[in-house]
């Protein structure tokens, strides 16, 4: 028997050196339980085969005494190359074809063990740099340095390259051949037998559609199953296999806890006294969840994997959708793969991640931290309690463990974000990678999936097959204005609502009413088609006039929600409003609560307390602003959205002016919802913050087109939506089948408008189409540079409004003054909740940053920079009312 003992793979949690077999046989095992045993290579081979062949070998090169030097000494130079991956890529290739594997087979475990510290490439411009061409670094790692460090391995430890060659062929290749084909004189100049797969030609150019189909998805399972098995055999886990085996199946809730749920609130509404229009919802709400049930059980039996949950705003998706989603899990045969069977709930927006996350939370009782739930965004403390962690594991070791589970989705739900879903299944980085072995078997609930961007559309449609066909997961698709988005292919998907058609005749708790402004926007309303854009945009609305019609709800004691397009349009309104009427500023109320609580922190000031202060301090008859947008914080945007909606509920005359951040998903109810003019799905879901449960006469949603804030060009829904064949047009036609010259019937608009706009933007034939030719190409660095989010340069301002934020600040320096790096971690990840993104464009980037710089750098070398939100304070910079604010800037606020 050979004795790795001195040929280390790592340094432990404890310091000890743990030899390199054990630590391949411990990743070996972690994949086994990680790939499933009936998934297929792109040459029709057993991709769990493949995978143990790659683990066997991921970490050859770790046997030259250049790495041990490098591993064991901080700051000793190796006399020869201490990469490890390259040598090992090659191994691997000539492993799996030892072992019978040919074709692109071979280059999945090549690609799988070269990226397994990095990034995946784009697969067919990476081969031919790595294999043929005759200069550059890439192509020396392979070549000339792969040669060097087998030449070293022969002379020291040729006994260990044996056996290690040995395992992973199963006795069908050997070291001596391995090596003797690297040093092979004809191989000096190319490595031919790497490249084949994927260049073509006398030159052997690249060429990536030699490539099969699926290529691209059985490196993304290998790769990103031993990326995650190599990270956590490098933590305590990797000394207590039956630890890490439990770590990786996490218990998921329970579908009779939402049952227990709804008992118990119809045993509290039974002891009240509803409005019998209330209690007709909710006997609605409770009949599409049934439906919805029995038909997820029909689902589980049929042979699409692909459904989708139509219903109404406000009839109770959320709870409707986790029912569903649990049912399909809990009734699907789960493999013994004990990697299988989690939720992930993905949502579009983080704004509404934490009230969809606390909502589960106290549905299912689970804990921040707790084995069964993780809310995962760029914003979250993403972190899961590792089960029977030993006594005497240091506690650094048990929280790196913890972000390891965590940033993994090994938990039993995930509430996350588009994002971080579509973005680490399409090009992920290698830490996003560890997500996708946890999608193996799952349910995935794609909440408000028209918010995806259309140029991504034809992908999102591809990666879903890839998410069922091999992952094995079912889809769930579920909104109130469901786009085509998943009926591109020749299966229509499933319906967990039959016909929800009912559903909309019978809720008719509003009207939409179209002001002049925007019924300009509707076509037939201009002379010519080359006048429509002239001509609506001449007829909208002025802010001044705007206020004054917002101020006359407020006569009426009417609560009003009006939401804009921009920031700037945002706040011009509530100025506007402000000057047409005498309000109370609710968020000014809120600011002097955080002046007076000096030795107090933001959370402890409940919503009560504000509510509180406001109705005492409110003259009789006077109407209470809110405005609210992107430029605020979150943890100050959550407050004074509960504020005004418990104002609104006692029937308070709230005017709350916002941008598009309360749009879809907060649980908000108005008398009136005004909307300014957007594509017919922004209507919809703004609808859904009116009347919401019957809990008025009758609402009102009023849409108008306002016109250019100050110092603009062009009217808001033109800035955001565009001009011409735009979103906004499309709206206009759909409209105008259902527009009569009056109100329109809540059905009329958010059924049949509705499918009439989604037909004509189904023949618009949207999206991307090169977006999916990078994924059937291996061009995952193409595909990483993709983003579902506009990703214009900002800097983060952390504002601080309290003393006990103050005081963070301040131990975040001490935290880097004293190299306590992971305190440092922790504590600026504290701050998310404080943090606004201000946008820095093109053209206005000097001048934002020369204004930006009287805020103070949270500490040397980092971009985070801090605001002091205390009044007197940086004066100009923040204000209670519009929130974060660049003075005399050409930039100021812009979009959300």
């Amino acid at each position: 028997m050979v004795d790795f003992t001195d040929r280390p793979s790592h340094i432990g949690p404890d310091r000890e050196q743990i030899p390199l077999e054990e630590h391949l046989d411990d990743v070996r095992e972690r994949v086994g339980w990680l790939v499933p045993d009936d998934a297929e290579t792109p040459e029709g081979n057993s991709l769990s085969e493949l995978a143990e062949v790659v683990t066997r070998v991921h970490d050859f090169g770790k046997l030259t005494a250049w790495f041990r030097e490098h591993l064991l000494s901080d700051d000793a130079q190796p006399a020869g190359p201490k990469h490890h991956a390259p040598i090992s890529a090659l191994l691997a290739h000539y492993a799996l074809e030892a072992r019978g594997f040919d074709g692109a087979d071979q280059l999945v475990g090549f690609l799988a063990v070269a990226r397994h510290h990095g990034r995946l490439p784009d697969t067919a411009d990476y081969v031919h740099r790595a294999s043929v061409e005759q200069s550059g670094r890439i192509q020396a790692l392979y070549r000339s340095d792969a040669l060097e460090q087998a030449a070293h391995i022969d002379e020291t430890v040729p006994e260990l390259a044996e056996a290690l060659v040995d395992r992973a062929t199963g006795g069908a290749g050997d070291w001596e051949t391995f090596h003797e084909r690297l040093a092979d004189s004809d191989a000096a100049i190319e490595l031919s037998w790497v490249a084949e797969a994927v260049c073509s030609g006398r030159r052997l150019r690249p060429a990536p559609e030699k490539l099969p189909p699926g290529f691209y998805e059985s490196v993304l399972q290998v790769w990103s199953a031993l990326v995650f098995a190599d990270k956590a055999s490098a933590t305590y886990l990797s000394t207590g296999i039956e630890i890490g085996r439990k770590a990786y199946r996490s218990s998921t809730p329970r579908r009779l806890e939402i049952d227990a749920y709804i008992d118990e609130l119809q045993t509290e509404n039974a002891e009240t006294e509803l409005d019998p229009r209330t209690e007709q919802m909710n006997e609605r709400r409770e009949d599409a969840r049934q439906e919805v049930h029995a038909r997820a059980k029909e689902f589980v039996d049929d042979d699409r994997n692909v459904a989708t949950l139509t219903l109404p705003t406000g009839m109770g998706k959320t709870l409707t959708g986790l029912d569903a989603a649990l049912t399909v899990l809990e009734g699907s045969e789960m493999a013994s793969n004990p990697n299988e069977g989690r939720l992930v709930y993905a949502l579009p927006y983080t704004s509404i991640i934490d009230q969809v996350a606390e909502q589960s939370r106290e549905l299912f009782g689970t804990g921040e931290r707790g084995e069964r739930l993780t809310v995962d965004h760029h914003l979250a403390d993403t972190l899961v309690s590792p089960p029977d962690e030993p006594e005497s594991v240091a506690d650094d070791a048990v929280e790196n463990v913890a972000a390891l589970l965590g940033e993994s989705w090994r938990s039993g739900m995930v509430v996350t974000t588009f994002v971080q879903l579509f973005e680490s299944l399409a090009g992920p980085t290698n830490a996003r990678s560890m997500k996708l072995p946890s999608l193996y078997g799952s349910v995935v609930v794609l909440d408000e999936p028209q918010a995806l961007p259309l140029e991504w559309w034809p992908l999102v449609y591809r990666l879903v097959e890839l998410l069922t066909d091999e992952y094995g997961a079912s889809v769930i698709a579920m909104t109130a204005t469901q786009p085509e988005l998943l009926s591109a292919g020749d299966r229509e998907p499933f319906s967990l609502v039959a016909d929800p058609d009912p559903y909309y005749d019978e809720l008719d708790r509003l009207d939409f009413v179209l002001h002049s402004s925007a019924v300009a926007m509707l076509p037939g309303q201009n002379e010519t088609e080359s006048e429509t854009n002239h001509g609506a945009e001449s007829a909208a609305l002025p802010y001044d006039r705007a206020g004054e019609l917002v101020a006359n709800r407020a006569d009426d004691g009417k609560s009003v929600l009006a939401i804009c397009n921009t920031i700037d349009s945002a706040r011009e309104l509530a100025e506007s409003v402000d000057d047409s009427t005498a309000p109370l500023n609710v968020n000014e109320v809120y600011d002097e609560l955080l002046d007076d609580a000096e030795d107090e922190s933001t959370e402890s000031i409940p919503p009560r307390r504000t509510r509180a202060d406001v109705v005492r301090r409110r003259r009789p008859g006077q109407p209470l602003l809110v405005h609210l947008t992107t430029r605020h914080r979150p943890c100050d945007r959550r407050h004074l959205i509960d504020v005004a909606s418990d104002l609104a509920e006692a029937g308070e005359p709230v005017l709350f002016v916002s941008t598009q951040l309360v749009e879809a998903g907060v649980d908000v109810s108005f008398d009136e919802v005004i909307r300014d003019f957007a594509p017919m799905d922004s209507l919809v879901q703004a609808a859904g913050r009116c009347n919401r449960s019957y809990d008025r006469n009758r609402g009102r949603v009023t849409v108008w087109q306002l016109a250019p804030p100050p110092n603009r060009e062009t009217t808001p829904a033109s800035a955001v939506y565009g001009r011409g064949e735009s979103l906004t047009k499309l709206t206009g036609q759909a409209l105008a089948t259902v527009y009569d010259g009056g109100p329109m019937p809540e059905p009329d608009v958010t059924r049949n408008a509705v499918k009439h706009y989604f037909d004509l933007l189904d023949g618009r034939d949207v999206g991307a189409d090169e977006y999916v030719e990078y994924l059937e190409r291996a061009e995952a660095e193409q595909l990483g540079r993709l983003s579902l989010i506009d990703e214009r340069p900002a800097v983060d301002v952390i504002v601080t409004r309290t003393a006990d934020e103050r005081e963070t600040v301040e131990e975040i320096r001490r935290a880097f003054g004293e190299y306590r790096w992971d305190d440092l971690d922790d504590l600026v990840e504290s701050t998310g909740d404080w943090q606004v993104s201000v946008p820095v464009y093109p053209g206005d980037d000097d001048d934002t940053m020369e204004k930006l710089a009287v805020c103070e750098p949270l500490f040397p070398d980092t971009d985070r920079l801090v605001l002091d939100g205390r009044p007197g304070r940086h004066d100009g910079y923040f204000d209670a009312t519009d929130g974060v604010v660049i003075p005399d800037t050409s930039v100021e606020a812009r979009l959300l």
